[in-house]
């Protein structure tokens, strides 16, 4: 069998790109781990077609000269992730796209969703880091699955409007936890209190749909009551927004500052403040931990990186964790959304003769997600998943 990705050098949910080498910067490659259960596979055959607009370090150019880089920024890319170059089949030409191949895009970079025709295969698109932006695109190359991690076909209020001429299958596929998420502090000698994290951002569809821009507002609101919080939760969530302001009106003047800015955009990147501390140390140091939903139907993935610790994780009882099984009062403490009921809630499993209680949650919320949210796992049942998909589809489409 052949999974057919596009552009796998530039997608930086599978592999890290050259331009992040170049620049230093750090990135989260979400389904490094099924990339990695394929190539390990030896009946399945990974190819990577490369059109033409591949390039991704310079994606928006459709220079010809420039373009003719793009194979050995392939070889390049697959060397500095120790991916030998054998195990990845390079596609030149869309002709080279079998009918029986599962062609896997990702809808978040427009480039790779450039064909000047549909291939005559199975077509599943990934909506990972959902955006309308390239809603069109989809649209022409008419899908025959999409996933994501919450099925927003479902919780995204504006779904019909910019992808109602989708009716086919769509699938939900977990979040997974890194391998460096592991309980590593008893439970009884982590404070007893919550800890908040997650960035806080503002893309601009979100207002059009739900009244205002904040993408994470459960993240906000405990953000903008900090220290009333304190008894309850130590918050460590980062405001995009704010960060971006607080760098402008710092920023110097004259010949520095503008290599003070450069430096800041194309090596140091941003939210230093955010990254500078251990994420794994922080749930550790907690027994419980919060991450705000995004309001557009999608948790945030430090819920299971949280679980995965060994904290209680509170999350709004909105159905998200329901798709995934996981019930509240078992799997994690469930809470309306308000700041009210999460102090409620937290001082409830604060008090000494519920610790037992809380440690049970958190134990077998950590035992759930370790099983089912693990790299090895997910991989497993996303390709189970989209082979079956696969197989009804051909019975429907015979090869002509």
């Amino acid at each position: 069998m052949r999974i057919v990705f596009v552009n796998l050098h530039g997608n930086e949910f599978l592999v890290k790109p050259l331009n992040k080498f170049i620049f230093k910067k750090s990135v989260a490659i979400k389904h490094k781990y099924f990339l990695d259960y394929l190539l390990s596979r030896e009946d399945v055959e990974v190819c990577s077609f490369i059109n033409k607009r591949g390039l991704a370090l310079s994606y928006r150019t459709r220079n010809k000269f420039l373009q003719s880089f793009r194979f050995l920024e392939h070889r390049i890319t697959m060397k500095k992730n120790e991916i030998p170059l054998n195990k990845v089949k390079v596609l030149k030409s869309e002709d080279e796209i079998r009918h029986d191949d599962i062609v896997v895009l990702y809808q978040i970079s427009e480039p790779q969703l450039d064909f000047d025709r549909r291939p005559d295969a199975f077509i599943v698109v990934s909506q990972l880091h959902f955006t309308l932006d390239t809603s069109s695109k989809v649209e022409k190359l008419d899908p025959d699955m999409m996933f994501n991690e919450s099925n927003m076909q479902k919780r995204f209020i504006g779904f019909d409007e910019h992808f109602g001429w989708f009716h086919k299958e769509y699938m939900v596929n977990p979040f997974v936890f890194a391998d460096r998420f592991k309980v590593v502090k008893p439970f009884a000698e982590r404070q007893n209190k919550a800890v908040s994290v997650g960035t806080i951002t503002y893309p601009g569809f979100v207002g059009k749909y739900y009244g205002n821009n904040c993408l994470q507002p459960a993240r906000k609101q405990v953000y903008d009551h900090a220290k009333e919080l304190t008894p309850w939760v130590d918050c460590f969530n980062s405001d995009y927004l704010e960060e971006v302001k607080a760098r402008a009106s710092a920023s110097d003047r004259g010949l520095m500052g503008v290599l003070n800015r450069l430096n800041d955009k194309f090596f140091l990147g941003h939210q230093k403040k955010y990254f500078s501390f251990d994420m794994v140390e922080k749930f550790n140091d907690y027994k419980m931990c919060v991450v705000g939903e995004e309001i557009v139907g999608l948790p945030g993935i430090g819920f299971v990186e949280g679980m995965a610790c060994g904290c209680a994780y509170l999350g709004q009882t909105v159905g998200y964790y329901e798709d995934y099984g996981m019930k509240a009062g078992v799997h994690y403490i469930g809470y309306d959304g308000t700041l009210d009921d999460l102090k409620a809630k937290i001082s409830y499993y604060q008090q000494p003769e519920h610790q037992e209680e809380l440690e049970t949650i958190a134990r077998t919320g950590c035992e759930f997600v370790r099983s089912h949210f693990n790299g090895p796992v997910a991989a497993k049942s996303l390709l189970e998943n989209l082979l079956e998909a696969q197989r009804r589809w051909m019975e429907e489409h015979p090869n002509k």
